[in-house]
């Protein structure tokens, strides 16, 4: 293939099609027990180096109306999440496009696409395992939160490794949360999301017809499909999660600046093909994954839980 500008705009074309084919299909589920983006987080567009997020301490119930309206104002400060930036880059030596050897590099390229949507799913590992600080100053999972002066005390996080037992009581405390205002949380938990050490144990719990009741006998497992199942790779060990949601809100948001999407610098006049005699086609990506509402997840299995500081409340 001659390196002209006609035939390396129909290679573009089809590296693209490869490109964005496998970028759709890694929005999909694979396996059995994959979890979808839309299953684990929000996503948000958002534009800027950053984004505040102020409206995490907002989240109320409807009141009496006597007198004034009161305004919900932000106590907690706002959230501040920077978008990192994210790239892939591959290069290949003109002479493979000149001998018609092209296509061996398709396959990188439509990696290259599947792992510019798979970025989205790790940031969301990442935060949830990573358990960074939330607008109260606190880590995302800790036990004794206090929202305001008439929330109930929330411990989002247990040392307990996964068991019926401890997968209940996680959903009796979800259900039991009172948020800003006193009231009720009133939230769904949705799945149970673990990794691969934890996932026989994860199907027992919520796919066994019968369970062993302790004395050897066989009884109805109460357990059966309360939640979905999710698997992730990325999630070691002991470690297990329940995710809820409320009224569509979800616990972790995903922010996107920017989503990838397949460029080039394969003309002959490109510095890389003019110097190196390399054609070089990349894609980047910017955004983050964060936290946003505590009372939305519960994790399990943690080697330690810290303790919520009041001290590192913002005034």
């Amino acid at each position: 293939m001659l390196i002209t500008p006609s035939n390396m705009n129909a290679l573009f074309k089809t590296f693209s099609t490869r490109f964005n084919d496998a970028q759709k299909a890694a929005a999909g589920r694979t396996g059995e027990f994959d979890a979808l983006l839309e299953e684990v987080a929000m996503s948000m567009n958002v534009s800027g180096a950053s984004t505040t997020h102020g409206w995490m301490e907002q989240i109320r119930s409807m009141r009496e109306w006597v007198g004034p309206r009161v305004i919900n104002n932000i106590k907690l400060g706002g959230l501040t999440v920077v978008n990192r930036p994210f790239e892939n880059t591959i290069g290949v030596p003109v002479t493979a496009l000149e001998d018609d050897e092209y296509g061996v590099f398709a396959p990188l390229i439509g990696m290259m696409g599947a792992d510019g949507e798979a970025l989205w799913k790790r940031l969301f590992i990442e935060a949830l395992i990573g358990n960074g600080s939330w607008a109260d100053g606190n880590p995302f999972f800790c036990s004794g939160r206090k929202l305001s002066d008439v929330s109930s005390t929330i411990t989002n996080a247990v040392t307990t490794e996964l068991s019926p037992a401890a997968f209940e009581a996680a959903l009796k405390a979800i259900r039991k949360w009172k948020l800003f205002g006193g009231e009720p949380a009133e939230v769904t938990p949705t799945i149970l999301l673990v990794g691969p050490d934890k996932e026989e144990a994860a199907r027992l719990i919520l796919k066994a017809a019968l369970v062993n009741d302790g004395n050897d006998v066989q009884v109805s497992n109460t357990l059966v499909d309360r939640v979905k199942l999710r698997v992730d790779t990325r999630i070691d060990g002991n470690q297990w999660f329940v995710l809820a949601e409320k009224n569509g809100l979800q616990a972790f948001v995903i922010q996107k600046r920017k989503v990838a999407v397949l460029t080039r610098r394969d003309a002959a006049t490109d510095s890389c093909v003019f110097d190196k005699g390399e054609a070089q086609y990349g894609t980047d990506a910017r955004g983050e994954a964060f936290g946003a509402l505590p009372f939305l997840a519960y994790a399990g299995g943690l080697q330690s839980v810290p303790a919520w500081d009041p001290d590192k409340v913002p005034a």
